[in-house]
């Protein structure tokens, strides 16, 4: 080997023996949450979305009804209300709201001036001489599971009935044929008579009582 290429050797690893040692440390990666904030923080979102769905619940229009109705009983007896009021001209009949709100199904007879073999109503013939012999108008009043009151002429004219119950929480049912209808507005729900609910009659409430118009019947009651 030559002077010149081993000098130049010699300088090469002068240099490298000389040069500064750099260091490196080990880069490592910032872990992520660990399974235990991962929990923590599902069940919070969980509880979150619970919560705003049971405030929406609350406030929609039919909460009240879905919380009415769980309450409302499955099978009701009709009771018999004998001291409702007549108006002077024999055009109204006034009850108490709270006994129609408890009792859910109550049966009003009215006393006629005279007996009649029939009630023409709303293209309906109600047979009335097959009811204490056609003396008495037959009213029924349900206080319905949305809160509502409904009254009519008590009566499924094609079997000569002149009784229901109350059934499932929902339906009014007749004792003689067994056809159903919702308490809400007596739409046909089963059996053979659909087309023949109660004749329904105006009810509002004033304060703390229940007011009947009999006017569109028609009919002389003994006031």
């Amino acid at each position: 080997m030559g002077r010149k290429s081993r000098e130049k050797r010699e300088k090469l690893n002068a240099a490298r023996e000389n040069r500064p040692t750099i260091e490196y440390s080990q880069v490592t990666k910032k872990s992520g949450l660990s399974n235990a904030k991962k929990i923590l923080l599902g069940l919070t979102l969980i509880a979150i979305i619970v919560g705003g769905a049971s405030v929406a619940l609350s406030q929609s229009p039919q909460a009240g009804v879905l919380q009415t109705q769980s309450s409302y009983p499955q099978n009701v007896s009709p009771v018999y209300y004998a001291s409702a009021v007549l108006s002077s001209d024999g055009d109204k009949v006034t009850l108490p709201s709270s006994y129609v709100n408890s009792s859910k199904l109550v049966f009003v007879d009215l006393k006629l001036q005279t007996p009649r073999e029939t009630l023409e109503y709303q293209g309906r013939t109600v047979p009335l001489s097959i009811y204490r012999n056609g003396e008495y108008l037959p009213l029924v009043i349900i206080s319905t599971p949305s809160g509502n009151t409904v009254a009519g002429v008590r009566t499924c004219e094609p079997c000569g009935s002149f009784s229901f119950h109350i059934v499932k929480g929902t339906n009014l049912q007749c004792d003689a044929c067994g056809t159903e209808w919702t308490l809400e507005d007596f739409s046909p729900v089963s059996g053979g008579c659909l087309s023949y609910p109660p004749p329904k009659v105006v009810s509002t409430t004033n304060g703390g009582n229940l007011e009947i118009d009999l006017s569109a019947l028609q009919v002389q009651l003994a006031v």
